[in-house]
């Protein structure tokens, strides 16, 4: 009912600001007043025009005397609702000078807002990078591992010493890489083939030296007695390669628990079995002398 063409007559309607209760319209704009409120006001109005149930009896005049000239007065809630009523009239008045109260003034319409919409970027084209793939080195010898790596444009590297012969043991590259890494990989020696002579005297020698202790000079001695030439057991002896420092200190208990000797004396016996000076000296040491 804000339509400034077609204006209602004043009246009472449903207040679209006031969840459709009926409030009056008084031809250009909504007001507060309410049913209740209105006749509640007419009411007050209509309660002071009528005269109070003391004073609507006439008192009779008394013969011969003259009646006394008296103003009614009004009681004081009369006078408290005839000022609500004016309260309530001038509050009307002021809000049809000001435009209204704010309540009823049509609240604008919902504008709705477009949903911006997110546009993707757009990809940067990445240059792939060549790759070459690694082969597996492992079991190659040293000389086949570079032609192969180096065939690929990739660079080797492995043990300094090591020779062509030697075999590949693991590799720190075996996935797909860009030409020009290097790619190292270990190697070692490789293992020698025995003769069936040779065999046998590996074998001899470790059972010697796990029933007792041996030099060097000792051991080969022992295999050359059991038949071995000095080649084969040289050869068995310097294969299977023992700690000699251990080997003299463990010598020189077995001696001591067999009976008592000087440390010169054992020193001598030391020296006897083939141990070398440093290795008698720590066997000595290890015995406490």
């Amino acid at each position: 009912m804000t339509d400034n063409t077609t204006q209602p007559v004043p009246g009472w309607y449903p207040a679209p600001h006031a969840n459709n209760e009926m409030r009056y319209w008084d031809g250009s704009q909504w007001t507060e007043w309410t049913p209740e409120s209105a006749e509640a006001a007419r009411q007050s109005v209509a309660t002071m025009e009528q005269p109070s149930a003391d004073t609507s009896q006439e008192t009779q005049p008394v013969e011969g005397a003259v009646a006394p000239t008296t103003k009614k007065r009004l009681p004081w809630w009369a006078w408290l609702l005839i000022a609500l009523g004016a309260i309530i009239v001038l509050g009307g008045i002021i809000g049809a000078i000001g435009g209204g109260s704010p309540s009823a003034q049509v609240e604008p319409a919902a504008v709705e807002t477009p949903t911006p919409v997110a546009v993707e970027p757009a990809e940067e084209e990445v240059e792939e990078v060549e790759r070459v793939e690694v082969p597996d080195l492992v079991g190659m010898t040293v000389a086949d591992a570079r032609a192969a790596i180096e065939g690929l444009g990739l660079t080797f590297k492995t043990l300094d010493g090591a020779g062509d012969d030697w075999v590949i043991t693991t590799q720190t590259i075996t996935q797909p890489t860009e030409p020009g890494t290097e790619v190292f990989a270990a190697s070692e020696a490789p293992k020698p083939v025995l003769s069936l002579a040779q065999q046998n005297a590996v074998r001899e020698a470790e059972s010697y030296l796990g029933f007792t202790a041996f030099s060097r000079v000792g051991l080969i001695e022992q295999l050359e007695y059991e038949g071995y030439s000095t080649e084969d057991a040289t050869f068995a002896v310097d294969f299977v390669n023992p700690d000699w420092n251990a080997e003299c200190a463990e010598d020189a208990a077995d001696y001591l628990e067999f009976t008592s000797f000087s440390r010169e004396g054992l020193y001598e016996q030391l020296a006897y079995e083939g141990y070398t000076p440093e290795q008698i000296e720590f066997g000595l040491a290890a015995v406490g002398y």
